[in-house]
């Protein structure tokens, strides 16, 4: 007699992996993560405990840190939630409570508690929309300006 076969959640599991998406052999992101747990039917993926690198075209690179993320298989857009940090190699530094990176258009879209921190001037609001560069950046949503370093 054949057994019922277990259809629900079924995911495969890899530990201390990473996932790359590279465009005509170039890098073009990486995500490191303790668990990796991809959904057999969908392909999406979930991540715990995520590093990830966003290559620029500059040459630079964005590094992020998040306790949770995940991504679309077929859009390949990146959804990072928990506390997320970000540092780019010019020393810019934002965290946001979650970030959101679309693949298509390489951008970062992140949401609540902004604050980024570029040179000696803090920006803090609700939403923030970056290029990979982080050269085109946008704060939105009572968006503060403080220069000169934290104000009083």
């Amino acid at each position: 007699s054949l057994q019922p076969k277990e259809e629900q959640n079924a995911t495969m599991l890899y530990t201390g992996n990473s996932i790359i998406q590279e465009k005509n052999g170039k890098r073009m992101w990486e995500l490191q993560a303790e668990k990796i747990e991809v959904d057999v039917e969908t392909q999406n993926v979930r991540l715990k405990t995520v590093k990830g690198v966003f290559y620029q075209d500059n040459g630079g690179k964005l590094e992020i840190t998040a306790p949770e993320g995940a991504m679309d298989s077929k859009t390949k857009d990146v959804l990072l939630t928990g506390k997320v940090n970000a540092l780019a190699s010019d020393g810019a530094t934002f965290s946001a409570k979650e970030v959101k990176w679309t693949d298509k258009e390489r951008k970062m879209y992140g949401n609540g508690e902004i604050v980024l921190t570029k040179e000696d001037t803090v920006i803090t609001g609700d939403h923030i929309e970056s290029d990979a560069n982080m050269e085109k950046v946008k704060v939105q949503g009572n968006a503060r300006v403080q220069k000169g370093g934290a104000g009083r």
